[in-house]
């Protein structure tokens, strides 16, 4: 079940994800926990704020992505490259980001990220909240199809999505999705009133809404005003 809330405004819903984010970061867990951050310009507002307004995290804290676009790190639509400036005023180490690494050929980058997500469950890390965008068309992460979730195999974490309007992408899985304790969705803008309005009441009917169907607890926050 998905649970809509709608906001006032993008400023009311971004000040609620920055208080999510930080209890998340600062729950001074023993064992490593993760939140997994989308790409995207929904969450740029959410990155500037932080990034401004720093907070301290707690040594056991992980940052990993729902997706990545298979372009350069130095490309400006890497989404960890969209992040880098808010996980520095964070003060987060390298060994504490769980990345895709696209220096590597596309299914070597989604292979090496799926292994990294293993071990990162095999330590006995969890994953307490995820942050996803939502695109007009219904997509999520960077599922866009009822044929990208059927590759989705339940045994993997990470999986290679080609696509014919470039760039290819790598995502998360259903299988990823469903170990997420809770997945926030945001989204803003009148442009997505339609497809909130099918998540909210017929996600079955929605790529998203498939994509999610099986996962514990999913909100869907909505600003119909960016």
């Amino acid at each position: 079940m998905i649970v809509t809330s709608i906001f006032d405004t993008s400023n009311a819903l971004f000040d609620a994800a920055r208080n999510l984010f930080q209890s998340t970061a600062q729950n001074d867990a023993s064992a490593p926990h993760a939140l997994l951050l989308p790409g995207g310009n929904t969450p740029r507002p959410l990155f500037q704020n932080i990034r401004e307004y720093p907070f301290p995290v707690d040594a056991n804290f992980r940052i990993g992505y729902t997706d990545e676009r298979y372009v350069p790190e130095k490309n400006p639509l890497n989404n960890f490259t969209v992040s880098k400036d808010m996980i520095h005023a964070l003060g987060i180490s390298d060994s504490q980001i769980m990345r895709v690494n696209t220096d590597m050929s596309l299914d070597a980058a989604a292979e090496d990220y799926n292994s990294t997500l293993r071990e990162f469950f095999e330590d006995g890390g969890i994953i307490p909240l995820a942050f996803l965008g939502l695109g007009v068309d219904g997509h999520t992460c960077s599922l866009f199809t009822k044929e990208d979730i059927r590759a989705c195999s339940e045994d993997r974490f990470a999986v290679p999505v080609r696509r014919e309007e470039k760039p290819d992408r790598i995502s998360v899985t259903p299988a990823l999705l469903q170990r997420i304790r809770h997945i926030v969705i945001l989204t803003t803008g009148p442009e997505k009133a339609a497809i909130v309005d099918a998540m909210t009441h017929e996600p079955d009917h929605v790529v998203a809404g498939k994509v999610l169907a099986e996962c514990a607890r999913v909100s869907l926050w909505y600003a119909p005003q960016d």
